[in-house]
């Protein structure tokens, strides 16, 4: 028997079902018939480092980030950060506040809590500008923490900031919270895949087998969660730190099925949509002017 093919990988927040896959692929066994022990680390609650940094500093194998992250990384040369895998299909993000109608509004001063990631603020700034609002009147807030910037939302320390609406989406409707919601595609914003799953290419960690065999079994862990929500809920509620009840998991693996396909192959990626995301960037004077990163370079299909 071949010695089993051990594998970190660093999630890019507290389990969620966003990560609902992963779960059950390693539960069910999927990732132990392939002869891989599938570690899912999550960030600490400093969130001390991003998970493209825990990989670049050789801490983990794999690491779950948003497209940015493996554009940012190619445009400084540091790591050749590659996606392998989109955990979504469809953009679940959006920027929420409990003040404001319209986006334009957060340009009149208002406060916006920021993850600190590359593109982040800028893109925002855009947003309120083609909602007619002024960019440059926006205040950002980065002193938040990262894994409590919705509670900061709920307690007014920020009137806006970005969720996931399978996640926090659900839990302000299960509170009864009225927010306003602004997704990128609203404004013809054609956003990259987030979050995905990606490797450093420049690092012969993983061999292509190896990568092939963790991509086949997430997959089939993805394909268990959206035809099983039973399996998927227990899967990922014996992981949920704090602790989520089984309604709020329920109603979140629910939403969120719908997103991680779109009729294609689980997973995969397309360059044409990577290039839209990296013209969009770069006609916003996003990326600089030795910006090494292309649209094939960025991701891999396994």
């Amino acid at each position: 028997m071949a010695p089993t093919q051990t594998i970190k990988v660093a999630l890019d927040w507290t389990p969620n079902t966003i990560h609902t896959g992963l779960y059950v692929a390693r539960e069910a066994g999927f990732y132990a018939s392939r002869g891989l022990d599938v570690q899912l680390l999550p960030p600490d609650a400093e969130y001390s480092k991003t998970p493209a940094k825990r990989l670049e500093d050789g801490e983990v194998d794999l690491a779950v980030c948003p497209s940015e992250s493996c554009i940012a990384y190619h445009e400084s040369g540091k790591m050749k950060l590659q996606a392998i895998y989109a955990i979504l299909q469809k953009d679940a993000s959006a920027i929420v506040s409990k003040k404001v109608k319209s986006i334009g509004d957060l340009g009149n001063g208002m406060t916006y809590g920021s993850y600190n990631a590359r593109y982040e603020d800028s893109t925002v700034r855009a947003m309120i500008g083609n909602d007619g609002g002024k960019g440059d009147g926006l205040k950002v807030e980065r002193q938040q923490g990262k894994l409590s910037l919705f509670e900061s939302l709920k307690q007014g320390k920020v009137d806006a900031t970005w969720i996931f609406m399978p996640w926090e989406g659900v839990e302000a409707e299960m509170e009864g919270l009225d927010l306003t919601t602004v997704q990128m595609g609203d404004y013809g914003i054609p956003y990259g895949y987030s979050p995905v799953i990606a490797r450093n290419a420049s690092s012969s960690a993983l061999d292509q087998e190896t990568l092939q065999k963790f991509v086949s079994a997430t997959r089939e862990g993805y394909e268990k969660a959206m035809t099983s929500v039973d399996e998927a809920v227990a899967a990922l509620s014996r992981h949920c730190d704090p602790p989520r009840s089984e309604e709020f998991l329920r109603k979140s693996q629910t939403s969120i099925n719908g997103y991680y396909g779109d009729g294609s192959t689980l997973g995969s990626m397309s360059s044409q949509r990577w290039k839209a995301w990296l013209d969009w960037l770069g006609g916003h004077d996003m990326l600089g002017e030795s910006s090494q990163a292309e649209p094939d370079a960025l991701f891999e299909n396994m």
